[in-house]
């Protein structure tokens, strides 16, 4: 991106960066006087290295304060004597390596706090309206946003070093901002959907500024999510169950697995409009954080060379674990879905296991191989996720892609994709699709025009309603009455 400096009183423009330069963040320090940003100059061949320059307001002059090109800085966070870094090397965790802080001070970079977790909000939700700033200077301290567990927390980093979570929600924070009045915080809270709260640190408090969204679930049935986990050897996974209104452990229900993207994303307690809708006619929902999953730290998010293995395993094992505590549900009323990596995941399980009636399958990917040099995030996440390249290791990302086992999948698979999706190309779709169209397998196609990646969030109100009543009816029609 590129970054231009307006002026208030004549109403110019300004250029501040060369074309051939790309900002990523930029931040003002506390006097207003200085622009820090990060960036590079373009690259022949992409890399996730981020510098560090900053730009004198009113000396006009740009600076370069690091250059090394070995770190990828996630965020500025400057105080009034200091520079402080958070950035990750991501030579031990990949891409999806979390963060710690630096002090940037004569072009190096100097540890200042191990920090080690989830920057930002990664909680999932299909009714998020708007998303802002996650990191504010509020009361001489930066304050920001983390993932924790299937939670949100609020941090507060110091000027000399003291690191601290001071608020915590069990649901999304979505943005927040310093006032005069303290701190504000777009969220949402349980189940409710986004609303403005103030947020006092000090009571650990919220109260709502805003109900613009009280009365729209008035009329609905909206169930809590339960918490269910599994505790395993090495780690415990994390989930959720909704409930139809009408259960009943004597009766037989069918069931629905959603798997989240990402993958390093996570589900939490907040609404999820496609759920409710599902458990409104009638099936139970279930939801969880398989390994690869944020919040949980670094090891527990490492993916890499391993999709389809230990995820894999975890969301089985948590759906064995449902069926086990709920006992109304009808084992042989199996369905699952999931976008984006949670469409991997679903390609992938129909390839391993015939225990779901039906599946529909979103935005997925079916072949790392074609995946690596056509999607938008570039070739960098396909090799980095599974450790290889096309030219290499041939058969190695074969044997991580969904596509190999199509031989295999008996389940009728309805697939869902956007025509302008470029993270997960619509040719990922069509590759597995043909396969099981030439073998006689049930499959359909619903090719939806004009949509993205973000479909089922953002997409158009027509687009999205289709999508879901695609889902619905693909499940439905397989649902024994």
């Amino acid at each position: 991106g590129q970054r231009f400096l307006y002026n208030l009183n004549d109403g110019t423009i300004k250029r501040l960066t060369d074309k051939t330069f790309s900002v990523e963040s930029h931040v003002f320090s506390p006097d207003g006087q200085t622009l820090y940003y990060t960036g590079k100059v373009q690259e022949a061949v992409k890399t996730p290295y981020t510098n560090v320059y900053a730009y004198n307001i009113k000396t006009k002059q740009h600076k370069t304060l690091y250059d090394a090109s070995d770190m990828n800085v996630v965020k500025l966070m400057p105080f009034d004597e200091k520079l402080i870094v958070l950035a990750k090397a991501m030579d031990t965790y990949g891409l999806n390596e979390n963060p710690d802080f630096y002090e940037l001070k004569n072009k190096s970079l100097t540890p200042f706090k191990t920090f080690g977790g989830s920057f930002g909000n990664t909680i999932g939700t299909d009714c998020r309206v708007i998303s802002s700033t996650q990191a504010v200077m509020h009361e001489g301290a930066w304050v920001f946003v983390s993932t924790v567990h299937t939670d949100t927390a609020i941090m507060r980093l110091t000027a000399s070093g003291t690191l601290e979570t001071v608020f915590t929600m069990d649901g999304s924070i979505d943005g927040i901002a310093s006032t005069r009045e303290g701190l504000v915080m777009i969220g949402m809270k349980g189940t409710r959907l986004q609303e403005v709260y103030d947020c006092d640190l000090n009571k650990k408090t919220l109260t709502m500024r805003t109900r613009q969204n009280v009365n729209a679930l008035k009329e609905y049935y909206v169930a809590e999510p339960i918490s269910h986990s599994v505790d395993k050897t090495t780690h415990t996974v994390d989930g959720f169950v909704l409930l139809p209104k009408d259960y009943n452990p004597s009766k037989k229900h069918p069931a629905i697995l959603n798997i989240h993207g990402g993958p390093k994303t996570v589900y939490g307690s907040v609404f999820y409009h496609e759920m409710q809708v599902w458990v409104n006619l009638g099936y139970v929902v279930m939801f969880a954080n398989p390994r690869g999953s944020d919040g949980k730290g670094n090891q527990f998010a490492d993916l890499r060379g391993k999709y389809g293995t230990i995820d894999y395993d975890d969301l089985m094992d948590f759906t064995d674990s449902v069926l086990a505590k709920y006992k109304g549900i009808d084992e042989g009323e199996l369905f699952v879905t999931g976008g984006s990596y949670g469409g991997f995941m679903t390609n992938w399980m129909v390839g391993h296991t015939n225990r779901f009636k039906a599946a529909v399958t979103q935005r997925s990917i079916s072949n790392w191989l074609s995946f690596f040099g056509t999607s938008d995030i570039g070739y960098m996440f396909a090799k980095d996720q599974t450790g290889g390249d096309p030219m290499h290791h041939y058969d190695k990302l074969l044997k991580q892609s969904p596509i190999a086992y199509a031989k295999h999948i008996e389940t009728p698979l309805l697939f869902i994709h956007a025509d302008e999706d470029y993270r997960c190309p619509i040719e990922q779709a069509q590759q597995l699709y043909a396969l099981l169209k030439v073998r006689g397998i049930h499959t359909e196609f619903l090719w939806v025009k004009g949509e993205n990646h973000e479909l089922s969030r953002s997409g158009k109100p027509l687009s999205r309603k289709k999508r879901l009543n695609a889902i619905t009816n693909w499940f439905e029609q397989y649902r024994t009455k």
